[in-house]
């Protein structure tokens, strides 16, 4: 019998393989040596990665490199999410090639999200009051505390590397941008600190009201509080550009998509601000309570309120095209992507919509307020009361696995590619890190 992936040219051969599974392919790479090499080609294995969405693991998050995290071995499974891809050194094949690798290394991260692989970190414990904020890149976490202690922590070692004071009040929220992190505290201040020396760069002083929320791009600051006004600051030039005023009663959420910031708030309305220019475009009113929650952009805005409804708008004209029923309670949480729409609320439901409006899948896990919830193209991650994080299969309305080593309640939560971190509201307060690599 001809081996024809010995006599073509590598060009065809290459084609000819090109029409394969990635199942497929990695089964005919186990036939002799000269398969699997042909079979590796990154031109082939960085297909299959584009079509699944997973460039991004080799590029913008190089999965690659990713440190494999240290801790408990438990997990729901019973197995360990860490996974070893190297070439033993006695073996005379030749390493794997990167695409190849990002595709494998890849669908084992998201199996161990499926499958509740992970690894239980040290917990983080250090400040003596509740943990009011944090904000972490995955590498690095900024925590602050009703202690009024700022904190930055390891997240390869889980060790604190700085204890910082100067906060007078409770540290109400934090964003973290390259080196960079942003605080806003309860006695009315934003601070900026170096998250590598732990030294404070700059303070902005003009709000009249406790600093509740904040958004961060690198550049600019946009902060809201309780005295009911937005406020625009330039770190660059070190100054406030706006102030915005337009809300008749506390803020309570706010979202920021390019030059345009949106807040919601205890007056039941909306207001879209050009954050660029400093003035208001529209006034969403509809909302018969507290606006707890919003996401927008380019096209939408969608908000979720204590009167148990979302609501979609268009970003151009302000006006509500479709209000979504179905929540028996206050809508706490939101998020969206292309797929789907979806909402956490105090009727202890998540709820998964359609963007035309149709209520999809009704999920029901939770006990108490659902407070919490990340979406990306892979899954769904839920956080609410009793300790309860499910992981969820969006698409077909479907839970993959509860996460049952969760070992504190949780008020705050956060998802990157590799790792959930929670937030108690104990005192005193506490981080929980689970990895997933």
């Amino acid at each position: 019998m001809v081996d024809f992936i010995a006599t073509l040219p590598h060009e065809l051969a290459e084609k000819i393989l090109s029409y394969l599974t990635a199942s497929e392919l990695s089964k005919a790479g186990c036939v002799n040596k000269l398969w699997r090499e042909k079979t590796s080609g990154s031109s082939l294995w960085l297909h299959h990665c584009m079509v699944r969405g997973w460039f991004k693991y080799g590029v913008t998050f190089d999965l690659c490199s990713e440190n494999v995290s240290q801790g408990s071995s438990h997990s729901i499974s019973g197995t360990s999410p860490i996974f070893d891809l190297e070439v033993p050194l006695e073996s005379s094949l030749p390493p794997i090639k990167k695409w190849k690798a990002v595709f494998i290394k890849t669908h084992h991260l998201l199996r161990n999200w499926e499958k509740g692989r992970y690894l239980v970190a040290p917990i983080l414990r250090g400040h003596s009051d509740q943990v009011s904020a944090f904000d972490s890149n995955g590498h690095v976490l900024v925590s602050g505390s009703c202690d009024r202690s700022l904190r930055i922590w390891d997240l390869h070692k889980y060790v604190c590397l700085f204890k910082i004071e100067g906060h007078s009040d409770v540290i109400t929220a934090i964003k973290f941008k390259g080196n960079i992190i942003v605080t806003g505290c309860a006695d009315s201040g934003i601070r900026v600190y170096d998250s590598t020396t732990g030294q404070i760069l700059q303070s902005f002083f003009g709000h009249t009201g406790s600093v509740d929320k904040l958004e961060f791009d690198g550049e600019t600051i946009i902060s809201v509080s309780s005295d009911k006004t937005v406020r625009v600051w330039s770190v660059p030039d070190d100054r406030q550009l706006y102030i915005l005023r337009g809300h008749t009663d506390e803020i309570e959420s706010l979202a920021v998509h390019g030059s345009l910031a949106l807040t919601g708030s205890w007056d039941n309305t909306l207001i879209l601000w050009n954050i660029a220019e400093g003035h208001g475009v529209h006034s969403l009113m509809g909302h018969t309570e507290v606006v707890n929650c919003c996401q927008f952009d380019d096209q939408k805005i969608i908000s979720g309120s204590a009167d148990s409804t979302l609501k979609i708008w268009q970003t151009k004209t302000g006006e509500c095209v479709r209000t979504l029923e179905g929540h028996t309670g206050e809508v706490y949480c939101l998020v969206y992507n292309n797929a789907v729409i979806a909402s956490g609320s105090s009727d202890s439901t998540v709820r998964i919509w359609s963007h035309a409006g149709e209520l999809m899948y009704t999920l029901r896990e939770h006990l108490g307020v659902v407070r919490c919830l990340h979406i990306d193209e892979h899954k769904l991650v839920s956080g609410g009361d009793q300790k309860k994080i499910v992981i969820w299969n969006y698409r077909m309305g479907r839970k993959y696995n509860v996460v049952h080593r969760q070992p504190t309640r949780l008020h705050l939560m956060q998802v990157t590619e590799t790792k959930l971190i929670t937030a108690s509201p104990e005192k005193p307060g506490t981080i929980t890190v689970l990895c997933y690599w």
